[in-house]
């Protein structure tokens, strides 16, 4: 009788035993991060999480590269022209479409866009230009700080100057993001040349800044007039900001 008693009770604490493993053990593994669906739903997200963070760097990152185009070429400085710190006239939107950059409509407020759309917008201004520059609307060009006139400090160049292009949905040379996609209008001789200090590049090719300028412009073409944009009549597009060119 003792030892029928004894066999009993071992196995009901052994059935005891396997009912409590087998209710913790899911609990255990989902707290440990060991659970199938939990783990999936973590590599997901943080999948998605690099995306994100891969595409703001493409986007935005210059790498420390104003260095080179802001503090040494001083590009900035022919973007903006004398009225605003810098030198010259300064790039107009209508000139820089001509250049083959890029505007990206979906960074544009609601406000600007209709102005644009209505002829409101004066596209030969500089003063746009660098409007335009501070919504980050202009792909792959990041301007740095505010000078004492409004205009740069410095700016930076970035993945998306060369690799990113739109679809010319609002007008030519400007329209939704198409990032990954060359930029083949891209003057990039023309660019550098408008640059006013060269003198890093002429001492490294042992010439002067005007044979480089020379031949930096040797095959580019006066094509700015062919993309002053006509506004295309297209249902609005989201925006992220509020402010509005000058």
């Amino acid at each position: 009788m003792k030892k029928s008693a004894s066999a009993t009770l071992i196995v009901a604490v052994c059935m005891a035993a396997v009912w409590t493993a087998a209710f913790l053990a899911p609990h255990v593994e989902a707290r440990d991060g060991n659970d199938d669906r939990s783990f999936d739903k973590a590599i997901s997200k943080n999948a998605k999480d690099l995306f994100s963070r891969g595409r703001e760097t493409f986007r935005f990152d210059t790498f420390g590269d104003e260095h080179f185009w802001g503090d040494t070429l001083k590009l900035h400085q022919a973007i903006e022209g004398a009225r605003f710190g810098g030198v010259g006239g300064g790039i107009s939107p209508a000139t820089a479409l001509g250049l083959g950059l890029k505007v990206d409509v979906d960074a544009l407020p609601a406000t600007l866009v209709d102005a644009i759309r209505a002829g409101a917008v004066d596209l030969n201004d500089p003063a746009n230009t660098l409007a335009l520059l501070r919504l980050n609307a202009v792909l792959g060009i990041v301007p740095i700080g505010t000078n004492a006139t409004g205009g740069m400090q410095s700016m930076g160049v970035t993945c998306a100057l060369c690799h990113s292009n739109v679809d010319n949905s609002f007008a030519p040379g400007i329209g939704h993001r198409l990032d990954g996609w060359a930029n083949r209008d891209l003057n990039v001789g023309a660019i550098i040349a408008a640059a006013p200090d060269l003198s890093v590049v002429a001492a490294l090719l042992l010439v002067d800044q005007a044979t480089v300028r020379a031949v930096a412009t040797r095959n580019s073409s006066s094509t700015a007039s062919r993309f002053v944009p006509t506004a295309r009549p297209r249902r609005r597009s989201s925006r992220r900001h509020s402010a509005s060119p000058a």
